[in-house]
């Protein structure tokens, strides 16, 4: 039994009503049910409705990967689309389904700063000498929207949806993760008349086990004003942690910054940058009404470099291995050698030794042949 409610085959909620076309609005519907078959339903029926919703619904912790096997493989059978998010909070016990689509211009603004901020890590990897920090630029690896899970604590998905949900959500990204996840972004963007941008940052710190608003809503791009100055800072250790990473590549913490310690970032995004994010995305989005600037659109020159510096030091390593092996080789054949050269030593020891013994018994008996003829005169 999944759920703990007995009754069987609950009514369903009435469906929200469908999104206009001139405000996004995500309802959150609370089901009771007990069976996948009547989740299967509520989506369905809320798909077709052309309704958006986040569900939720009672499930026991024990019982969740099960579940989200089985949906998947359900929706597959009956020809829907998979849920694009899924969440469940383990102190309540409940399961979050978002099955709204996903809009153009949050995914394409969600790619824009994924790309960047690979791109920059692959400048940073062409840059950098010190091969230890080589090697934690290429932990940060990009994913996707998959689930970040935590010692049942934490399951859920990076992934666009209204801002009270997502500042609740990165909150517990920091809470709940000990320490693993250093750093949490937020994009907030102005979906009904894509005119206006903001950007948050919550970051862990690791001074006092809390987390801290680094950056909160803080405007990045508004047609109707003069483009806002700033930037956005990374560290290394926002994408690798802590562990092993040298201070100068680590986010000061608040105690750090209150005692007027500064550190250069790694990786800088101004907000024009951001704000070019923001206009290639909704020109995607709707290419008919909205265009891009010049400059807009930005090459990334390191990208190649960084692939030919992983193949160098591949090719690097590959010689180095050889040498080892041919190495390796001599010395076995050395030491081949120097054993053969202790047995001729060994032998000859023993040939000398036979040869004194035989020199010793020849001059004995040429001492006794002496003493005969001594004897017979």
């Amino acid at each position: 039994m999944a759920s703990q409610n007995p009754s069987a085959s609950p009514a369903l909620p009435a469906l929200p009503p469908a999104s206009s076309g001139s405000e996004h609005h995500i309802a959150l519907v609370s089901l009771n049910v007990s069976t996948i078959e009547e989740i299967i339903e509520y989506i369905i029926s809320a798909r077709h409705s052309g309704s958006d919703s986040i569900v939720s619904f009672h499930w026991q912790a024990n019982q969740v990967d099960d579940l989200f096997e089985q949906l998947e493989a359900r929706l597959l059978e009956v020809d829907e689309r998979k849920i694009r998010r899924v969440e469940y909070d383990y102190e309540s016990e409940t399961v979050y389904l978002d099955i709204t689509g996903e809009s153009e211009f949050h995914y394409q603004v969600q790619a824009g700063l994924r790309d960047y901020l690979r791109n920059s890590l692959a400048k940073l990897l062409v840059a950098t000498d010190d091969t230890e920090i080589r090697r934690l630029i290429r932990r940060a690896t990009e994913q996707g929207s998959v689930p970040v899970e935590y010692e049942n604590k934490l399951y859920k998905q990076a992934d666009s949806e209204p801002r009270q949900y997502v500042e609740r959500k990165v909150r517990q990204y920091i809470d709940l993760s000990d320490g693993k996840i250093r750093l949490a972004v937020v994009v907030d963007l102005q979906y009904s008349d894509v005119k206006k941008g903001w950007i948050s940052l919550l970051a862990a710190d690791d001074s006092d086990s809390i987390r801290h608003w680094v950056q909160h809503s803080d405007l990045f791009h508004d047609d109707d004003l003069v483009q806002p100055v700033g930037q956005v800072d990374f560290y290394l250790s926002d994408f690798v942690g802590l562990a092993g990473v040298p201070a100068a590549f680590c986010r000061p913490s608040t105690a750090e910054v209150a005692a007027g310690v500064s550190r250069k970032p790694q990786i800088i995004l101004p907000y024009e940058r951001l704000a070019a994010i923001f206009r290639v995305a909704r020109s995607i989005h709707d290419p008919a009404k909205f265009d891009v600037e010049d400059g807009d659109e930005e090459e990334n020159p390191y990208e190649c470099l960084a692939q030919e510096l992983i193949e160098r030091e591949r090719r690097m390593a590959e010689m180095k291995r050889r040498i080892a092996e041919k190495e390796r080789h001599i010395a076995e054949k050395e030491r081949r050698m120097a054993e053969e050269e202790r047995r001729v030593a060994e032998m000859e020891q023993r040939v000398a030794e036979r040869e004194r013994r035989v020199a010793e018994e020849l001059a004995e008996f040429e001492r006794r042949m002496a003493e005969r003829r001594l004897q017979a005169e």
